[in-house]
């Protein structure tokens, strides 16, 4: 349902917006700690940021990430001595008389439309009765409304906070059979996320996490390997997203460049190179809400009796079967 709300919102639906602010007003009001000011900067950056949204599924935890954010900044921000200036004009309404003067000068045609549109909360049909006009040059007008409105005023655009994020590590791997469960703990708290894996790349991690030695270098030392000799390195990895079940992340390397890749490879490159791994909290917030439709599957892989250490001797015997020994070729 969010979903569906922010697509319209995106296209201009101020009803569809409300009322996914409506859905989430109380969980936001938690997040910034009752501050209604929080709050309500929190929805002025979401409705100017929406396009920044990856993932249209998870505005509530995004709002909410924002509402956090906006709380600890006005926290942390010095409160300024009044001016005598102040004492005659308040921040809301200096606000206010700048966007009506940068109203007043646009176009006649433009600046109708807007008024009609924001200030008198007009349909767009309504207005274009009203004009004269036909709902697509109502359309037109707005959206070169904007854009100018957005020029004029961009001194007054402030970057939306970036997600909050969770630094995680590799606490175990667990078998269940065609598909394994890689377990991530929060490293200062108690929070956890299980992501379902397939079987070699979670053997992979269970052999790093317990120092086995690999007769050839793997795909992802030979990767590491590839970044170190092209004069780069992988600042972190990120979980990012979580859709339908499936998580989706990002490997972070030198000079700002990102590429997408699978949990399970990004992971595995992380331990390997002793990457930061960090989870968005927005995916945390997604995959607990998630956990009790998943909660028998993962109930069963954590009492398989079959951890990351035995993962790690199976491999290592299977190793030591080979017809080369692991001491004669470097580390994985």
């Amino acid at each position: 349902m969010d979903a569906e709300l922010v697509i319209a919102a995106r296209a201009g639906d101020r009803a569809a917006f409300a009322s996914l602010v409506e859905r989430h007003r109380t969980a936001l009001l938690r997040a910034c700690h009752g501050s209604g000011d929080a709050a309500q900067e929190a929805v002025l950056i979401a409705l100017t940021s929406l396009a920044a949204l990856r993932d249209e599924t998870a505005f509530g935890p995004w709002l909410c990430g924002i509402g956090r954010n906006v709380w600890r900044a006005e926290q942390r921000a010095p409160k300024p001595l009044p001016t005598r200036e102040a004492a005659y004009e308040t921040p809301d309404l200096a606000l206010r008389d700048r966007v009506l003067t940068a109203i007043a000068a646009l176009p006649p045609g433009q600046r109708d439309a807007v008024a009609l549109f924001y200030l008198a909360d007009l349909s767009h049909a309504q207005i274009a009765e009203r004009l004269g006009i036909s709902v697509g040059a109502v359309k037109t007008r707005l959206h070169k409304a904007r854009a100018a409105l957005q020029t004029r005023l961009a001194d007054l655009r402030r970057e939306p906070p970036t997600m909050p994020t969770v630094p995680m590590r590799v606490a175990d791997v667990r078998d269940a059979g065609d598909l394994h469960v890689v377990l991530l703990e929060e490293r200062d708290g108690a929070r956890r996320l299980p992501i379902w894996i397939g079987a070699p790349e979670a053997t992979t991690l269970a052999a790093r996490l317990h120092d086995v030695e690999t007769p050839r270098p793997g795909t992802y030392r030979f990767t590491a390997d590839l970044l170190t000799a092209a004069d780069s390195r992988l600042e972190e990895v990120r979980i990012v997203r979580l859709s339908d079940t499936v998580f989706y992340a990002e490997a972070r390397l030198g000079r700002g460049a990102v590429v997408d890749a699978r949990p399970s490879d990004a992971l595995n490159l992380a331990l390997v190179m002793d990457a930061p791994i960090l989870v968005d909290e927005t995916v945390l917030a997604q995959a607990a809400e998630g956990e009790r439709e998943i909660a028998e599957a993962l109930a069963r892989a954590l009492d398989s009796g079959r951890d990351s250490h035995a993962i790690a001797a199976d491999e290592r015997e299977r190793i030591a079967a080979l017809p080369y020994g692991p001491e004669d070729a470097p580390r994985a």
